[in-house]
């Protein structure tokens, strides 16, 4: 099945979908002062997991980095981009692992909380798993370029 085929296409827009909406919408809540809390508290478990470290970094420049990560990686990754797929993992594995820690029980008042958290990183790995799938089987030639047949 070749690269353009409508059905890849629209499998890569559906899980490019949630990091472009996330990016877009960080730097709409960005631009109030009223909103621009509630994006970077989105932050919170980078900036703490980093220690000393994430108390240094501005959190706003931490906010449009991950955006700007998440933005490139969605629409690379809709043209066919290996790389854009590759920044959505980089961008994935950590902050799953640092957002969705299920198995810290002390964290959570309620089985039911633990549940939940237990279920969005799930979530996450299936989106990790399509990702990585994209990853290995894509030729990696965007959209827009026509293959020439090799003559041998």
């Amino acid at each position: 099945m070749a690269s353009n085929s409508l059905p890849l296409v629209v499998a890569r827009f559906l899980l490019a979908c949630p990091f472009l909406v996330a990016s877009m919408t960080t730097f709409a809540l960005l631009k109030d002062k009223v909103t621009a809390s509630y994006a970077i508290e989105q932050n919170r478990a980078v900036i703490n997991t980093l220690g000393e470290l994430g108390k240094q970094v501005p959190q706003d420049k931490l906010a449009v980095f991950l955006a700007v990560t998440q933005g490139l990686g969605g629409f690379l990754m809709v043209f066919n981009h290996k790389f854009g797929g590759i920044l959505l993992v980089m961008y994935l594995l950590p902050m799953t692992l640092l957002t969705h820690q299920f198995w810290r029980e002390e964290e959570y008042g309620s089985v039911q909380e633990q549940l939940d958290v237990l279920v969005r990183f799930l979530e996450d790995a299936a989106i990790l798993g399509g990702l990585l799938m994209f990853i290995t089987t894509t030729d990696g030639v965007p959209l827009k370029v026509k293959r020439k047949p090799h003559l041998d």
